[in-house]
Order: structure tokens, then C-alpha cells, then sequence
């Protein structure tokens, strides 16, 4: 594995040899094989202490290495981005947390679809399908993004909005045709200008055409179970590449989402308010009433941010907020100990189905970077 040490891990109170196992626990998951490529960054208290990569960029090609700036899809780490660029707008006074969606997009109407509110596409309450029924169909065709915006608008809800939590792709979906109907611009363009490029995320997109898969990192396919889910066969064709879904088709690097991470954390200027970012973090599901007690207690939820999960490890605070990615992906902050990591890989099996030596890597792998930590 291919290291490279920013600052000395003691300069920023961790351990230099238990930050090295941490490193080595990933190693050994790519020359087994089960990863065929990989990428991590690790920080603490704003400066980039260590970069890690390993493996192939192309599974079963070891002739195109994964280097310290190979682009991954990043599936559902897309989400926090997305949000956290339609909270921009609401930043700038264009919208409420608590107006209805239909006040935007009319079309989204019928079933009870009025009663859902903005607050409840960021906070996965909305009712919505995570994947309609009708995208395998959709996927099948190459339809475009309007055709799903079409199909949320006539679909039914599962739910009564702010009653249950239940992961939805397609509220995600919705915000970005919220921040297009308000700026007239396409979500893709927006992104770039209001967050990227100020953040100097300058690898990072939603969507990629044709001619940028040559340098990106390619997945294996998914392993969900059978009729839950509808991705992995066509991450890797130029029609998903380039369809810029909101909900998981961001591109970018393991120190491009470092920067974000650090503007989170108020380590790095750029264009949310320290208010906008203190409310993204906050638990927003805790004040839902209408969300049973055991829910409001285990599915915590900020803007965008999963709140204090098991996938960001047994040692980290319960303000840590993150994300995971269906392709293998991970990343997270926590405000208390200012540690923050990004994983980023092309073996969507790190979630399950993962042979016995490399379970639960996830876990493993963070909890050995919050045992790292030395000094308080």
C-alpha cells in the first residue's frame, strides 16, 4: 500500500504505529483481493495527516494502478453534497425548511404528497421510495433525470410524511429538482460554481461524460438482496456514469471530499454559514413527533447526515456525522475528537457478504483510527 504522511501523525496527538495498523488493515484487504482498489484520507483538527491508495483502479487489471488521485464514484456519500448545496438557497433566503415541496413543483401533488415537506427530504421522512418501482424500467431505457422527477410526481407514498424513517434516494432526487427550479440552472452546473469550485474540490462532479471514465475507478457490482435494489449492473456504463443522479452520481477524489469534510467542521472557508453547518449536524428527527420513540432513538438524522452510526465505528462520539456509498464508500467527521476519514472503493461487498477475514472492515478500520488517538 502507498502512503504518504502529511504532517507527523504525534504533531496532531495519534499514534505513528497505531495509525499504521489501521493503514495495514486495508492493505491486507486488497492483496487478499477482496478490494480490488482503494483510496483513504485521514485528518485531525483540519490538517490532512496521511493519504493511503492500493490496488487497481479496473477490478482483475493490475496494469491501472489506484493512485493518490484516482476518481471514485461515490454513490450515497452524494447525498450530504447535494444537500448541503440546496441548503445554499435556503442560506440565502429561498426557501423554509417547513414549506411544502408541491409550493416549488407543482406536479408534486395527489396520495398526500402535499403534507411532505422540504425538512422531510433531507431527513429521509418523506414517505418517498428509496428506488421507485418503475427504474429498473427507467435504467433499462437510459430515460433521463426528468423522466424519474415524473415518476416521483404520479408515485404513491408509503408512508404519512414525518411518521417513519425510511431511506429515500428519491427525496435526494427532488431537492435537485427543487435547486433547479429555483436557479433556473442545472443541478451539475450549480454544484460546480456554489461548491466546488470555492471549496477547491476541483476534481469533484456530478456526472461524468465518456471521455472522463478513462481516469476514474470502476466497481464491481452490487450485492443486495434480491429485490431491494436495482443498482450495480450499470454503474459503470457511460449512460449512469453521465445521468449525474443526485442521489449517488458524484464523482470526486478522497482529498476532494477531505475539503468538504473540513469546511463542515469549520477547518476550511467556504460557502455555508457557520449557522447552515451547525444545523446540517443537529438531529432533526429527534424533535418529529409523529416518529415513534425507537426510531427518533437509532435512525438519527441531521440535513443530508447520518447521525452517530455504527459504520463510523464503536469509539467515535455520537455528533459524529457521515455518510456511506454503495460502491464501497465511507466517510465521516467527529466534532469532538476532530478526526475525520474518507474511504473510498470499488467492492460494493464491504457492506455484506464479505468473506470472514474481511468483515466488518468498515468498522475495523475506524475503530482502529479513533484508537490512534493519543492526545485529547
Amino acid at each position: 500500500m502507498h502512503t504518504e504522511q502529511i504532517v507527523r501523525p504525534d504533531e496532531v496527538g495519534i499514534s505513528a504505529h497505531r495509525l499504521d495498523h489501521a493503514f495495514g488493515l486495508l492493505a491486507a484487504a486488497v492483496e487478499s483481493g477482496f478490494v480490488p482498489g482503494l483510496a483513504t484520507a485521514v485528518y485531525r483538527w483540519g490538517k490532512l495527516v496521511r493519504v493511503g491508495y492500493a490496488g487497481s483502479r479496473l477490478p482483475g487489471e493490475p496494469g491501472f494502478p489506484v493512485e493518490r488521485d484516482t476518481i471514485f464514484l461515490i454513490a450515497s456519500l452524494s447525498k450530504p453534497i447535494v444537500c448541503a448545496g440546496a441548503l445554499l438557497l435556503l442560506q440565502e433566503g429561498a426557501f423554509c425548511l417547513d414549506q411544502p415541496l408541491c409550493s416549488f413543483i407543482p406536479a408534486f401533488r395527489g396520495s398526500g404528497k402535499e403534507e411532505v415537506l422540504l425538512r422531510h427530504l433531507f431527513t429521509h421522512t418523506s414517505g418517498l421510495y428509496d428506488q421507485l418501482p418503475e427504474s429498473p424500467e427507467l435504467r433499462r431505457r437510459q430515460a433521463p433525470l426528468a423522466d424519474f422527477v415524473q415518476a416521483v410526481c404520479q408515485s404513491e407514498l408509503r408512508f404519512p410524511p414525518g411518521t417513519y424513517v425510511s431511506y429515500q434516494s428519491m427525496g435526494i432526487l427532488m431537492l435537485g429538482a427543487l435547486v433547479e427550479r429555483i436557479t433556473g440552472k442545472a443541478l451539475p452546473d450549480y454544484l460546480r460554481e456554489r461548491l466546488f469550485e470555492p471549496l477547491g474540490m476541483r476534481t469533484t462532479t456530478l456526472g461524468v461524460p465518456a471521455s472522463g471514465m478513462k481516469r476514474v475507478a470502476y466497481s464491481l457490482p452490487a450485492s443486495f438482496p434480491p429485490g431491494t435494489r436495482d443498482v450495480g449492473n450499470d454503474w459503470n456504463t457511460p449512460y449512469w456514469r453521465g445521468l449525474g443522479a443526485p442521489w449517488g452520481g458524484v464523482h470526486a477524489t478522497v482529498e476532494d471530499l477531505g475539503r468538504f469534510l473540513m469546511h463542515m467542521l469549520g477547518e476550511l472557508e467556504g460557502p455555508l454559514s457557520p449557522s447552515l453547518r451547525a444545523t446540517m449536524v443537529r438531529d432533526h428527527v429527534a424533535s418529529m413527533p409523529g416518529v415513534p420513540a425507537e426510531e427518533r432513538m437509532s435512525n438519527r438524522w441531521g440535513l443530508g447526515w447520518r447521525l452517530g452510526w455504527s459504520y463510523f465505528g464503536d469509539l467515535v462520539s455520537r455528533d459524529t456525522f457521515g455518510h456511506v456509498g454503495a460502491t464501497g464508500a465511507v466517510y465521516w467527521a467527529d466534532p469532538c475528537s476532530g478526526l475525520a476519514c474518507v474511504l473510498l472503493t470499488n467492492q460494493p461487498r464491504l457492506y455484506r457478504d464479505a468473506p470472514p477475514e474481511h468483515e466488518g472492515l468498515l468498522l475495523r478500520y475506524a475503530n482502529a483510527l479513533a484508537g490512534a488517538i493519543e492526545v485529547g
